[in-house]
């Protein structure tokens, strides 16, 4: 399987947006390795680290929407909130499932295409935004 890596393509060019994504990107990796490999203990560690980076990263994101009135922070928030919702049902999923293999390459999947997907797109419309404003 390929892994989830963060790639120059997907810079914004706001440094501390694009470091938090590349953690992002690295600890979304760290967990499918540690899923993957049953290591339990690091599963649980990792879930609990990236649920709660993950919602510090959003509001850090959505604070510059609104200083920098985005007109489409309505939708780039619902966005950020479908993800948490989703990434808790993942991880419900996943203590359900009894560690499988099966939820692990379902989250490898959904993670990677989400992050691509929305770095890639929404997250560059709001950076292009930014870029006007300065």
């Amino acid at each position: 399987m390929a892994a989830i890596e963060w790639t120059p393509a997907l810079a914004l060019g706001h440094e501390e947006i694009d470091a938090q994504h590349q953690e992002l990107f690295r600890r979304a990796e760290q967990l499918l390795q540690a899923m993957l490999a049953g290591d339990k203990a690091s599963i649980e560690g990792l879930f609990d680290f990236l649920g709660t980076y993950v919602v510090d990263h959003f509001a850090a994101e959505e604070r510059l929407m609104t200083a920098s009135q985005f007109p489409g922070y309505t939708v780039h928030k619902a966005a950020h909130e479908r993800f948490v919702r989703d990434y808790q049902s993942l991880r419900k999923l996943h203590q359900d499932s009894g560690a499988s293999a099966a939820v692990a390459i379902k989250a490898r999947t959904w993670l990677a295409e989400w992050l691509r997907n929305h770095i890639g797109q929404t997250d560059q419309l709001f950076a292009r935004h930014l870029k006007l404003r300065s």
